[in-house]
C-alpha cells in the first residue's frame, strides 16, 4: 500500500495482478502475487466460533497507545533501525482504519530466501488484506550478500548455518553450494552446507517489535508472525525462542535444519499453523533429501514435538481441523486436540509446491484470531 500519490501505478499493478490470476500464475518463494483459488472460498464471520473466542480475551495495550503515529496511516512506509551499530530497515503498513487508542492485532510478514520485505508485501497482498481487517503488518528485512552480480538475502535461524548439527551434515555430498556472508567467521565458513546470514536476527525482531509497540497502539495479546521458505524457518525460531511475545505463529514451507528440531516451553500459550505443499522440493518437509541437497526436519516431528508434555501438552489423538479453505481439492489440515493451555498444534498439507497459498491470508488471519494469547493486562 502506498500514498495516494502512487493510486494511478497501484490500478495498473491490481490489473497486473488480476490477469496474472486468471491464468494461475504461481512462483516459487511467493516472487509473484498468487493466483485467485480455483475454489470459493467463505470467510467466517465474527458471529462464528472464532470472533466469539476473540472476545473473551482482554486486549492488552502496548505503550503506544493514545498518541499519533510517526508514520502514515493507510499507507507502508519504510523505517530504518540501529540494530548493534547496524542500520537495518523494515517495512509498516499501518491499516487505514488504524485507532491510535485502541489496541489492534500486529502481524510479521517474513519474506524469504532472496526475496525482500518489498516482495513479500506485494506477493501475498496482505497490506490490502490488512487495510480490511484492520491490523498492523511488518514487513522485516533480512540482510544480504553479494553473489556473481547478485543480492543474495537470507535470515539466520540458528540451525542454516551451524552445520554439522546434532543429527550431522544438514546437507549430502553432492549439495548446492550457496553463498555466505564473509562476517559468518572461518568455523561457519569451512563447512560448506552452512547457507545463511550469520546476523542478531532474533535481536532485530526483538528491536523492532519494542520500536513498534511504543509508536503505535499495539495488542500485545494478539502479535503474530507467518514467514515464507527462508522466512518461514525464521518464524519457526520466532515461536521457540520468542514465544513470550507472539500468540501464534503459521510458517509457509519452512522447517528447520535436520537435527534442529524445536518448541516453545510449556509455561508459554503459543499456537502454531504448520503449511506445507505436498511437491514441495525445495524445503521437503517429509524427511527425503531436497533437490538442492538439504536435509529438513520433517514436519510429523515438529508437531510431535509441539504437542509433547514439555512444549503445548496436547493429547496423542489427531483429528481433523476445519478452516476457510475446506472444499479446495487437495487440502487438509488436522491437529492435536486438547492443547493443555488452550493453544492450538495445526498441520495443513496441500497440492503445491514452495509457494504462498492463495487463501493464505484469509485462513492464516482466521487462525490468528482464534488464537490470542490470554494474559490480563
Amino acid at each position: 500500500m502506498r500514498p495516494a500519490s502512487c493510486l494511478k501505478f497501484l490500478f495498473l499493478m491490481a490489473a497486473c495482478w488480476l490477469a496474472l490470476s486468471a491464468c494461475g500464475a504461481s512462483v516459487p518463494g511467493t516472487r509473484m502475487p498468487p493466483p485467485i483459488p480455483t475454489v470459493p472460498v467463505t470467510r467466517k464471520t465474527h458471529a462464528d466460533p472464532v470472533g466469539q473466542m476473540l472476545s473473551t480475551a482482554p486486549s492488552r495495550p502496548s505503550a503506544g497507545c493514545g498518541q499519533q503515529p510517526k508514520n502514515l496511516i493507510g499507507a507502508t512506509s519504510t523505517v530504518k533501525i540501529n540494530v548493534n551499530g547496524k542500520e537495518r530497515v523494515y517495512l509498516l503498513h499501518i491499516p487505514a482504519d488504524y485507532d491510535p487508542n485502541k489496541p489492534t492485532s500486529l502481524v510479521l510478514s517474513i519474506h524469504g530466501y532472496t526475496d525482500s520485505a518489498g516482495g513479500m508485501e506485494s506477493g501475498t497482498g496482505m497490506s490490502y488484506h490488512a487495510d480490511e481487517y484492520n491490523y498492523i503488518v511488518v514487513y522485516p528485512q533480512s540482510t544480504n550478500v553479494r553473489s556473481q552480480g547478485k543480492l543474495i538475502t537470507s535470515w539466520n535461524d540458528l540451525t542454516c548455518n551451524a552445520s554439522p548439527g546434532p543429527a550431522g551434515p544438514i546437507c549430502s555430498t553432492d549439495h548446492t553450494q550457496y553463498a555466505l556472508p564473509s562476517d559468518c567467521g572461518p568455523e561457519v565458513l569451512k563447512d560448506t552446507c552452512n547457507w545463511c546470514s550469520c546476523n542478531d536476527d532474533l535481536g532485530y525482531i526483538n528491536k523492532v517489535l519494542d520500536e513498534v509497540e511504543s509508536d503505535l497502539c499495539v495488542d500485545l495479546n494478539r502479535e503474530y508472525a507467518t514467514g515464507m521458505s527462508n522466512g518461514g524457518m525464521f518464524t519457526n525460531r520466532l515461536g521457540c525462542d520468542l514465544a513470550d511475545r507472539f500468540a501464534a505463529i503459521a510458517p509457509v514451507s519452512g522447517t528447520l535444519a535436520k537435527g534442529f528440531n524445536c518448541a516453545p516451553a510449556s509455561t508459554e500459550q503459543i499456537s502454531i499453523l504448520y503449511i506445507h505443499g505436498r511437491q514441495d522440493d525445495y524445503v521437503d518437509v517429509t524427511g527425503k533429501e531436497s533437490t538442492d541437497g538439504y536435509f529438513y526436519t520433517p514436519a510429523t516431528d515438529v508437531m510431535a514435538l509441539w504437542a509433547s508434555p514439555p512444549s503445548q501438552n496436547c493429547s496423542n489423538e489427531v483429528t481433523p481441523y476445519p478452516t476457510i479453505a475446506d472444499g479446495i481439492s487437495g487440502f487438509s489440515c488436522t491437529q492435536n486436540d486438547n492443547c493443555a493451555n488452550g493453544s492450538e498444534v495445526v498441520s495443513c498439507w496441500w497440492d503445491a509446491g514452495n509457494d504462498w497459498p492463495t487463501f493464505g491470508n484469509d485462513m492464516i488471519w482466521d487462525f490468528f484470531l482464534k488464537n490470542p494469547k490470554n494474559i490480563q493486562p
